[in-house]
């Protein structure tokens, strides 16, 4: 398992987090958007399963 930060513009994380999920990874958790602040950006916690293989 690993903890990603994800950081940028409202619809960027939100394409990237799909994209990923696109791309076959697993979340095991997804937080809300949390604004960070005196700024437009946003950040999102997910936990993402990694294969073993």
């Amino acid at each position: 398992m690993v903890k990603v930060r994800i950081e940028g513009l409202p619809e960027e994380v939100e394409k990237f987090t799909e994209q990923l999920e696109k791309d076959g990874y697993e979340f095991l958790q997804k937080s809300e958007n949390y604004p960070n602040r005196n700024s437009v950006y946003i950040r999102k916690y997910v936990e993402i399963m990694v294969d073993d293989e």
